[in-house]
């Protein structure tokens, strides 16, 4: 079992992202994810000019990458989805969620030579800088979870609410009972999985620090294909039970989904298909 399969349903949520971002703006917003995506990379500490044009070039190229290779590729899978079979949504729903994952290991792959290369040229001033904001960003989540009166559940459910609602569902009252109940099955492991996010952080930093010592391409390496299997088995016990909820859950919603719902679910699709083909033309993608 791999760690990364918890989050096979963040996956989908950020193709429908990426999907729902340029349908609100067209290409407008698709284009300039590479700024989005640099601007991310260039809070984490003050990198000099010729660093920051190095981010740069990386992010535009990943756009230019994305979009040749893995934006045809997610249009397919959302044409594939169109003709669902509310009876038999089960091969459908796994089927994208394994291919989701390919193209999230896939971005890793495209990343982990350049960030591996980049951070070499770090010096510890920056390393410092880049320890300090995951621990504001560590801070801030605290912060946020606090404020957040709901309980583990209530959260949960909410996601799933709004996670539907981006795909054109509005669940009914009786689907949001029939989720509520499957949910009752399902096991808090957000202590746990910040616990080992926390240790990630620290390893990762650790690695940073010897960037000059012999083999640290390779531990790197290693150490970025640990993220497959972070946690004891009991961890991944639970991580396993949770996504085949998930996908019971996804399953229930489509199984008794009424007529309005999924023409409201194909109308988005086709909103989405459309918003992904002005891109590929733009580019000149097949």
């Amino acid at each position: 079992m791999k760690v990364k399969n918890i989050f096979k349903y963040c996956e989908l949520s950020l193709m429908i992202f990426v999907m729902s971002s340029c349908s609100i703006a067209g290409s407008f917003v698709y284009e300039r994810l590479d700024n989005y995506l640099a601007s991310y990379f260039k809070e984490f500490a003050d990198f000099t000019k010729v660093q920051n044009k190095e981010i740069d070039l990386i992010s535009e190229e990943y756009l230019n990458w994305f979009s040749e290779n893995e934006l045809p590729y997610i249009k397919s899978l959302i044409e594939d989805l169109k003709r669902i079979d509310q009876n038999n949504s089960e091969i459908s729903i796994n089927l994208l969620f394994e291919e989701g994952e390919g193209v999230f290991n896939r971005t890793n792959d495209y990343f982990e030579k350049r960030i591996i290369t980049f951070s070499k040229g770090l010096n510890e001033g920056q390393i410092k800088q880049i320890s300090l904001h995951f621990e504001e960003l560590v801070r801030k989540r605290e912060e946020e979870n606090k404020k957040d009166k709901r309980d583990y559940k209530e959260r949960v459910l909410d996601n799933y609410i709004s996670g539907f609602e981006r795909i054109g569902i509005d669940l009914r009252d009786d689907q949001m009972e029939g989720v509520k109940l499957q949910l009752d099955q399902y096991l808090e492991i957000s202590k746990e999985w910040s616990d080992l996010r926390q240790q990630w952080i620290e390893d990762f930093i650790k690695l940073l620090k010897n960037r000059e010592s012999y083999g640290y391409e390779s531990q790197m390496k290693k150490f970025f294909k640990s993220l497959d299997n972070l946690g004891n088995e009991e961890f991944r016990l639970k991580a396993d039970r949770n996504e085949k909820i998930t996908l019971e859950i996804i399953n229930f919603v489509f199984r008794t989904a009424d007529p309005k719902q999924m023409k409201s679910f194909d109308r988005t699709l086709d909103v989405y298909l459309k918003s992904i083909s002005r891109i590929l033309s733009k580019r000149q993608v097949k």
